[in-house]
């Protein structure tokens, strides 16, 4: 008897080793450095402990990889506050919104001219099965206008490899691989992104409200060139900033893992499932294993409370004229296997539990020869990306 607890304990013994040679800290050693824990301000409870299952709609399910876990940077009941904002950047960052050429830095513009910019959805959304006619480009040509073939935005151009689906749901979310992308960056405000974002009436007129959540490279906001969690959010198409877990902008941190502008390189090349669920007052934020924070239903005056569309997609701001040379996802078209990939494009059912994913989305691309998206990878599921020039 003596010999089989002694047998257990030594296999029990083995298995935590394991665990904790295999945990991967949340930030490098430099990240760890700059990492400030401070006492959770919070005062909402996150909707349950897990995020609502995937499930196909009449479809053959999926595959979900097992999450990498990184290790809580701060004990229980604090939360990090990862670096500091150098600025705050108002840049554009949604495919719905057509051209704005201006000279820069990007600054916010009035809510209705923002809202007016605002594009029917087939035209961002215009790859259909056996149809592949990119709609006839209406973008600024004036002698001051920046180099740009793509959508101009103050004195950056943006390409979109994007798939989106308009429906009213309570969130949104996907899974995807964190990637490192290589950024071309001249000196503006150059990044290359691949995000979720929930948007709310935007797509059927009237107003532009949303919450936002990705990764994204961009050496002048950052401050190098490794992938960064970020979160944003409009409010009736007024932009707001990147939030940040020392300076809130709306934001409410809860995680004691993951906050916005922290460094993602232990997670490249992971599987990462991101969204958002709209629960008791609230849009909450998932990331990779745990909820990560929240916006209240107060930043838009209870206006915004269900998606009426949800947009997943990869996005370069360029600087560097034409082409641009800055990666988007892998660095590689989506007919290769190894693009970048986004599965189980889903909406959630809060009551149900559940996000659906159901092969039903829209994709569109700003400029096939750059970057392009490819529908139908897999169910609920494209792949994404280019090498730009």
């Amino acid at each position: 008897m003596q010999s089989r607890k002694l047998f257990c304990f030594l296999n029990a013994l083995v298995s935590c080793t394991i665990i904790l040679l295999t945990a991967k800290p949340a930030q490098s050693q430099t990240e760890q450095e700059r990492v400030k824990c401070v006492k959770r301000e919070a005062d909402l409870k996150p909707p349950r402990a897990v995020l609502p299952s995937l499930r196909p709609y009449r479809g053959k399910e999926q595959e979900i990889r097992p999450a990498r876990k990184l290790k809580p940077v701060c004990p229980e009941g604090e939360v990090p506050i990862t670096g500091e904002p150098e600025k705050r950047h108002f840049i554009k960052g949604n495919p719905m919104l057509g051209s704005y050429a201006a000279p820069g830095p990007a600054h916010p513009l009035p809510r209705d001219l923002v809202n007016h910019l605002l594009l029917p959805f087939d035209q961002v959304y215009w790859k259909r099965e056996r149809r592949y006619t990119q709609p006839r480009e209406n973008s600024p040509s004036g002698a001051d206008d920046p180099p740009c073939d793509g959508v101009p935005w103050f004195s950056s151009c943006f390409y979109y490899g994007s798939a989106s689906e308009q429906r009213v749901a309570d969130g949104g979310g996907m899974t995807y691989t964190i990637e490192n992308p290589t950024v071309v960056n001249t000196g503006g405000d150059g990044h290359s992104i691949g995000e979720i974002a929930v948007m709310g009436a935007g797509s059927a007129g009237g107003s532009l409200d949303d919450v936002e959540m990705g990764f994204s490279v961009s050496q002048d906001q950052f401050g190098d060139s490794h992938p960064h969690l970020f979160v944003y959010h409009w409010i009736n198409g007024g932009e707001t900033c990147y939030s940040h877990s020392g300076d809130l902008c709306g934001w409410n941190q809860y995680s004691s893992t993951y906050s916005p502008y922290m460094d993602l390189s232990a997670l490249v090349g992971a599987d990462v499932y991101i969204g958002w669920v709209h629960f008791e007052n609230a849009w909450w934020g998932w990331f990779n294993d745990q909820w990560l924070g929240y916006f209240k239903d107060t930043e838009w005056n209870g206006q915004f409370t269900k998606t009426a569309q949800i947009q997943w997609y990869g996005e370069v701001a360029s600087d560097n004229g034409i082409p641009p040379k800055t990666q988007m996802g892998t660095g590689q078209f989506p007919s290769n296997t190894g693009a970048a990939r986004m599965e189980t494009l889903c909406d959630v059912d809060a009551a149900a539990w559940l996000c659906f994913y159901r092969d039903l989305q829209s994709t569109g691309a700003t400029k096939v020869n750059y970057y392009d998206i490819l529908n139908h990878t897999g169910f609920g599921a494209v792949r994404y990306g280019g090498p730009g020039q």
